[in-house]
């Protein structure tokens, strides 16, 4: 599932992608920083796209994000490198106020107010996600993945498949989360629907977006969300 999707868009083909673009570049909001700029795309729904220009005008990427009004308190650790990172892109090693895990998470728009080491910052952060599964009760939760606890999290971006320590962190996590609110937002450029679910995890309340599709039944309030997600914030 492509994180586009998970905001709405439908995106099959690299022409539907230039059109896309195209869109964002003539509608969207410039932010010059010193890299380049950023165009501030939000729909009408809330989904938002952060493209990337350098200084010589040309495209350098994108990041999704999501006009969320949940926003999470966090300690920053480091500024970490990575591949495929651009020159407006940001990567953080941060803990929650509670300081109970370390995980990893890309700011969006990080060099409009760059982030400083030990600092602690109160941000809006949304979820993407990877691989997700919805679960009416904790017991079929349970009855389901008997290994995990209701209150798990854990980091994966900070370790590699075979469980050794990644030397370049990516900005992922697998958890298990409560349902908070459900809503169906419609993506006015594609007219798509997707799920805006507000939910409370180990480490905090936090907004994940995902596709209708992406679940096998419809999320309720008091139901359970587990999955593997992209990690983003917005300063």
């Amino acid at each position: 599932m492509s994180h586009l999707e998970s905001l709405g868009f439908k995106i099959n083909s690299a022409q539907e992608f230039e059109a896309l673009l195209s869109m964002i570049l003539e509608k969207g909001v410039e932010i010059e920083v010193d890299s380049g700029k950023y165009i501030s795309y939000r729909d009408s729904s809330g989904a938002e796209i952060y493209a990337q220009l350098d200084n010589r005008g040309e495209f350098m990427g994108f990041m999704p994000f999501y006009d969320a009004k949940i926003r999470k308190e966090v300690h920053i650790e480091s500024l970490l490198e990575g591949d495929g990172l651009t020159a407006l892109d940001s990567r953080y090693l941060a803990r929650s106020e509670a300081k109970t895990y370390p995980f990893v998470f890309d700011v969006v728009n990080a060099k409009e107010r760059p982030l400083r080491v030990s600092e602690s910052k109160n941000l809006p952060f949304v979820a993407f996600p990877t691989e997700i599964e919805y679960f009416a009760t904790s017991q079929a939760f349970l009855e389901e993945m008997p290994e995990l606890s209701m209150t798990y999290f854990i980091p994966v971006g900070l370790m590699t498949p075979e469980g050794e320590a990644n030397e370049k962190p990516e900005p992922y996590a697998m958890f298990i989360s409560e349902i908070k609110s459900v809503e169906i937002k419609r993506n006015s450029y594609s007219n798509q629907d997707f799920y805006l679910l507000e939910v409370s995890a180990l480490e905090g309340d936090l907004t994940i977006v995902t596709s209708i599709k992406s679940l096998k039944s419809e999320p309720k309030v008091g139901g359970f969300i587990n999955g593997v997600y992209w990690l983003g914030a917005k300063v």
